[in-house]
């Protein structure tokens, strides 16, 4: 198992989005480096997608590219995963690649504390790059 580079943080709040802007996803903890998702939806590892977070406080859009690293089955927990659809779940861990100065305040503002309400997004399939 690789050992991770950077400290992880539990999300300040309830972060939920979209992958392939269809099936949902939560997000369990975040990092300047990398993002650990749950959803019904199981990537190929070494694939790059892209990820929309959306800020509800702000209405503010951004996306991030992000190569995935793992994805295996996830154990239910109906008060974290409630917002999901039944069926399996999967526990996906992926890295942001190519993030600007502008992606990373952003992400920082998703670690920080933030006034109540929700956090959304999606990823798209769009431009994916298939793991070697």
């Amino acid at each position: 198992m690789e050992k991770r580079k950077s400290t992880r943080f539990d999300v300040s709040q309830e972060m939920k989005g979209k992958l392939l802007n269809v099936v949902s996803f939560v997000a369990n903890n975040i990092s300047s480096e990398g993002i650990n998702l749950v959803s019904n939806f199981q990537p190929v590892i070494g694939s790059t997608y892209k990820i929309y977070l959306m800020h509800s406080r702000d209405n503010i859009q951004q996306d991030f590219e992000i190569e995935i690293n793992r994805a295996e089955v996830a154990v239910f927990d109906s008060k974290k995963y409630a917002s999901l659809p039944p069926g399996l779940l999967f526990s996906i861990g992926a890295r942001f690649k190519n993030m600007s100065d502008k992606q990373r305040e952003i992400l920082a503002s998703f670690i920080r504390r933030k006034a109540p309400g929700h956090d959304e997004g999606f990823i798209s399939k769009d431009k994916v790059q298939a793991g070697s």
